[in-house]
């Protein structure tokens, strides 16, 4: 099962897509010109009421707009360890937006822990970005609440408290989200035909066993590859990198990224996120560039990072608690990685001709209907060529191609005219279907 949707929604979202491109490109096109006109000089003068010497009026710098960071409320109940102070603001740069990637264990629309966490810091101006993937057991604060995992803050507070927590913890501040649900997860690895996974660690008692090795992972494989806990968390938030790697990669090749109107109509009701469609199309050209390995770079919160602790109480629950002078090292070490620039690998020229061809079959395809050819009977004048239609037992069964008046052919023909867009998988309309029906011998008396 895949959620791809059916031809005719698919040819629908594309053209969707584009008009509504064109729209926002007209409408920016002509804001500038429309609403109220510009003040002159003479109209921002103020004549006062009496001929006294007005007090002079600060005028509001472009700078003067304050931006607004959260105020943190207090807890709610006591904390079963110290609170930790409050993290600094990260000073990011004015072309640095970070992103948010989240993985839940519960179809929507249950609400339950996001055991997968990962932190998105891209330099769109230098087209670089950091990936920065956090244990969901991580024991921070949750303003408001108390000391608590990290996995549970959408559970109890949703995106609002997703956003505090960060913010608190980490000093960041989130531009996008993306929230998936198990099924949207494993529709989106069919559908780019399965992930070759490289097993490092062998997995023995879940996912019908992985001993160390390469697999063809279908969705419902990779899914149990990376929930798979085992007792190490860290572990299992590598997997998950690896695989977030894997599927980006996939995405980027083959002209996939000519099918987000279809993927984002598809997978809409199976994701949470503020990301548009519009959004994701704009940001082509960046996910392009970003699909030269050498301009990502990878960050794990690893154990040389944190430090495991109990809880006291009789659980005998085992958190893990950050460091926070090696916490703050690894966002500075991110942020170093996506501010220095670097030229553009070959592998990018390759992916921009994909797309661009991926692109031009989709157009084409809208454009052209493609009918199945089916055998014709002979013209007038040509007695020789005996074609009949389907279910008439005399036939022979030697079809002639409309416009050959000398068809004889009585061995059975292959079909070699085909369209001129040849489209295979990745393309969102299949390539139609031309076939020679066999004939059916006629029945003993």
């Amino acid at each position: 099962m895949t959620g791809t949707l059916p031809i005719h929604r698919r040819v629908q979202a594309l053209l969707a897509a584009g008009v509504l491109v064109a729209l926002v490109l007209m409408l920016n096109a002509c804001g500038s010109a429309g609403g109220r006109p510009p003040q002159s000089e003479s109209d921002q003068t103020v004549t006062p009421w009496s001929s006294a010497t007005p007090t002079p009026t600060q005028q509001p710098s472009a700078t003067a707009t304050p931006d607004i960071w959260p105020t943190f409320a207090p807890p709610s109940k006591p904390a079963s360890t110290e609170i930790p102070p409050a993290a600094p603001r990260l000073e990011l740069d004015e072309d640095v937006k970070i992103w948010l990637l989240l993985g839940t264990e519960a179809e929507k629309p249950y609400v339950s822990r996001t055991d997968a966490i990962h932190l998105l810091l891209i330099n769109e101006r230098l087209s670089k970005a950091s990936v920065i993937s956090i244990p969901g057991s991580l024991f921070v604060y949750l303003p408001g609440h108390t000391m608590q995992r990290l996995n549970t803050a959408y559970a109890l507070g949703g995106m609002e408290l997703v956003r505090d927590t960060l913010a608190y913890n980490f000093g960041i501040r989130l531009d996008k989200f993306v929230l998936a649900h198990p099924t949207g997860f494993k529709w989106l690895v069919d559908d780019l035909g399965g992930l070759d996974v490289s097993v490092l660690f062998p997995i023995r008692d879940a996912c019908g066993g992985l001993p160390a090795g390469t697999y063809r992972m279908n969705g419902d494989k990779v899914y149990c590859y990376v929930s798979y806990l085992g007792g190490d968390e860290v572990n299992r938030t590598r997997r998950q990198q690896q695989v977030l790697q894997l599927l980006f990669t996939k995405l980027v090749q083959n002209g996939r990224l000519a099918r987000l109107p279809v993927l984002y109509a598809s997978y809409q009701d199976h994701l949470e996120t503020d990301i548009s469609l519009l959004d994701l199309l704009f940001r082509v050209p960046l996910a392009l560039r970003l699909g030269d390995p050498d301009r990502v770079s990878y960050f794990v919160l690893g154990w040389e990072r944190l430090r495991q602790w109990e809880l006291p109480d009789n659980t005998q629950t085992v958190v893990l608690l950050p460091r926070e002078e090696e916490v703050a090292l690894v966002f500075e070490q991110a942020l170093a990685a996506i501010r220095e620039p670097s030229p553009l690998g070959e592998i990018v020229l390759t992916y921009e001709a994909q797309v661009t061809v991926a692109v031009a079959l989709t157009q084409t395809a809208q454009a052209t209907v493609y009918v199945p050819v089916w055998p014709t009977s002979t013209p007038i004048g040509q007695p020789t060529a005996s074609i009949t239609q389907p279910g008439q037992p005399t036939a022979t069964r030697t079809p002639t191609q409309p416009g050959q008046p000398t068809a004889t052919r009585t061995t059975t023909p292959t079909r070699t005219t085909t369209p001129t867009a040849t489209r295979s998988e990745p393309y969102p309309i299949p390539t139609a279907v031309f076939y020679t029906p066999t004939p059916t011998p006629p029945a003993y008396p």
